[in-house]
């Protein structure tokens, strides 16, 4: 007799931030009986390397006993590309992330250049190069009505992040070989849409365009996960 089971959802933040921004994201998944890893990446708030993150979500795939589904958020899929062709992952799902190819770094991808509004000290980067230019861009991705105090509460949760991430290159391509779908952010005020769907299609993979800024699962927790939930669901495990 055969059964369908579930794979295990691994998360993968962004730069500058945490394993805290999937929050409301893990405990909806789990109300709803999924298996749920949010990581916390080695290269935030340090100078490590992407090749580190790879290696941390390499080990958190080998933990989870089973079939995974693998899932990028902006900077995070960059390491999740390196380290997504493991034979434990069904999917990879990147949301409004850096799907790069093998040769390509954060920096290479964006013209070579870091902008402006970045700072860059001891080998890390900040977003913004001061505190209130990075409540700026964070409230420049918000939507419509929220208070700029949201903005500044979130702004004093990020953390440096490291240079080396951002200009490590890919070697090993997780969407050459793997299916890939890519959650598209319309509104996305950190990563423009255009940019998005230029890496989307060169892909190749399933793309699902969603009216949000740049982090949809903190904007509508159970839409992003009645969103996630369907699209795990295009990889069922046959035992």
């Amino acid at each position: 007799m055969t059964a369908q089971l579930r794979p295990r959802i691994i998360l993968v933040h962004g730069a500058w931030v945490g394993r805290w921004e999937f929050g409301p994201l893990v405990q909806v998944l789990r109300e709803r009986g999924w298996e749920v890893d949010a990581l916390d990446l080695p290269s935030t708030g340090s100078t490590e390397s992407m090749l580190q993150d790879a290696a941390a979500i390499t080990a958190a795939i080998d933990g989870a006993g089973g079939p995974v589904v693998l899932v990028g958020h902006s900077y995070g899929g960059v390491p999740v590309t390196e380290a997504g062709d493991h034979p434990a992952v069904e999917r990879i799902v990147y949301v409004a992330a850096f799907a790069l190819d093998a040769g390509e770094s954060v920096i290479t991808s964006m013209g070579g250049s870091l902008p402006g509004v970045w700072g860059i000290s001891d080998d890390q980067l900040t977003m913004g190069r001061s505190r209130e230019e990075r409540v700026d861009l964070i409230a420049a991705d918000m939507p419509p009505g929220v208070p700029r105090e949201a903005s500044e509460q979130l702004a004093d949760l990020f953390r440096p992040q490291s240079l080396a991430s951002f200009s490590d290159t890919v070697s090993r391509v997780a969407w050459q070989v793997k299916p890939a779908t890519y959650i598209l952010t319309e509104n996305d005020g950190v990563v423009p849409p255009a940019f998005q769907e230029s890496l989307a299609v060169r892909s190749g993979a399933e793309i699902v365009r969603i009216p949000h800024g740049h982090a949809p699962f903190q904007e509508d927790p159970a839409g992003f996960a009645d969103l996630l939930e369907r699209v795990a669901s295009l990889s069922p495990v046959v035992s």
